[in-house]
């Protein structure tokens, strides 16, 4: 009898302990340099989850590495709510298919808890190269000496794989240039140090729009009601999809507690008026809700659809 009440007040302390969370400030990483459209998205939640969570949340950007260097950190921190990773799905999806001896696995280290936003992917160019099509694109890129090249995140990633498949339905050769953030890949072909970026729409935009750079093609399902004369990919090459997910994960183990109050705050930030705005502005989409399992099947569609685009292209792991 006295064994099981001192099982019962164990547990009631260790509920208590956890009814507590948060009890100090929460750390958001983001494997990215600043001034990206996960970056931005990320400051953006962290504000909100300040406010409904009553701690103060940071971000922490620990760019490099393919994105790994931020992921395992994450992978490596205590499993106790207080570091979490936000991300678009390169460290998820493709890391594991194009990264030999990576460390860590995201299906096992990892628990993905919202996806709160999808992205449209967009090509845009340097003025001076003159082109506004992906046909155009390919006609340059194949008589110009000594080739074209594009900045993008990572070598192989949620956005380079999708150019690769572009460039091999097109038929012409471009050469990835990696950066480690979104912000300086579009600053290096607002330089002129690229030719091309390829990019997430909400990066790309406003530099769309004032004419910094040309769109050469969107990855919307329709053209933009802001940029009519910009193709979609599909437009050139059918049945063309991709897109950039960004979610919020932790290490495995979280208490039940501690996760339930994560995904309440979460639930609440996808209906907010901040998120709302940011996806209007940026041309996200929020999508519902999902459950733990429905979050581990989207996952590993999300690497199938790649492993297939890698395959394929005959794209070799390195």
């Amino acid at each position: 009898m006295k064994k099981i009440l001192l099982a019962v007040l164990l547990l009631l302390q260790c509920t208590l302990l956890h009814a507590a969370y948060p009890e100090h400030p929460i750390q958001i990483v983001v494997p990215y340099s600043a001034g990206g459209i996960a970056d931005i998205l990320a400051r953006r939640i962290a504000e909100e989850l300040t406010g409904s969570l009553k701690t103060s949340v940071v971000v922490v950007n620990k760019p490099g590495a393919e994105a790994i260097i931020g992921t395992q950190t994450v992978v490596n921190s205590k499993p106790d709510g207080y570091t979490l990773l936000f991300t678009p799905n390169t460290p998820l999806s493709i890391n594991p298919l194009m990264v030999k001896n990576l460390p860590y696995d995201p299906n096992k280290d990892l628990e993905i808890l919202s996806v709160l936003a999808e992205s449209p992917i967009v090509i845009v160019a340097r003025p001076q190269l003159k082109v506004s099509t992906l046909r155009q694109l390919a006609s340059v890129a194949r008589t110009k000496q000594g080739g074209l090249n594009y900045s993008s995140v990572s070598v192989g990633g949620v956005l380079t794989l999708p150019m690769r498949k572009i460039q091999n339905e097109l038929g012409f050769e471009m050469t990835p240039i990696p950066y480690p953030g979104a912000g300086q890949a579009m600053n290096a072909v607002l330089a002129g140090d690229v030719d091309v970026s390829i990019n997430a729409l909400g990066t790309a935009l406003p530099y769309i729009l004032s004419g910094k750079v040309n769109a050469v093609a969107v990855g919307t399902d329709v053209r933009l009601k802001e940029a009519p004369q910009v193709e979609t990919i599909s437009e050139t090459i059918p049945g063309f999809r991709s897109s950039i997910w960004y979610s919020l994960s932790a290490p495995t183990g979280l208490h039940p507690q501690t996760r339930a109050t994560l995904t309440k705050a979460f639930a609440d930030l996808r209906n907010s008026k901040a998120l709302q705005a940011a996806a209007v502005r940026d041309y996200l989409v929020v999508p519902p809700p999902r459950t733990p399992a429905q979050l581990k099947a989207f996952l590993e569609e999300d690497q199938r659809r790649w492993q297939k685009v890698i395959d394929d292209n005959h794209i070799s792991a390195k």
